[in-house]
């Protein structure tokens, strides 16, 4: 199993999580867009719930991640 994972969403790397050594079943997210700077730092009990959690922030606010030519609005 990885210890580190990219979250993307839209084709985008919104974030990676890391596998926290004290912790075997905890991911921490580190934000590689500014716009997911509110997940820095939160600790995820697998990468499923960490790219969930970043798709509810999307979802709340879908400008944050710039659409591309020829993308459609979610």
């Amino acid at each position: 199993m990885s210890d580190a994972y990219v979250i993307e969403l839209q084709g985008n790397a919104v974030g990676i999580i890391v596998r926290q050594k004290h912790e075997p079943n905890a991911f921490r997210f580190f934000s590689a867009l500014h716009a997911f700077n509110d997940l820095e730092g939160r600790e995820f009990a697998s990468p499923f719930h960490a790219e969930k959690a970043a798709r509810e922030l999307w979802r709340q606010r879908p400008y944050i991640i710039p659409m591309r030519k020829g993308d459609k609005a979610a």
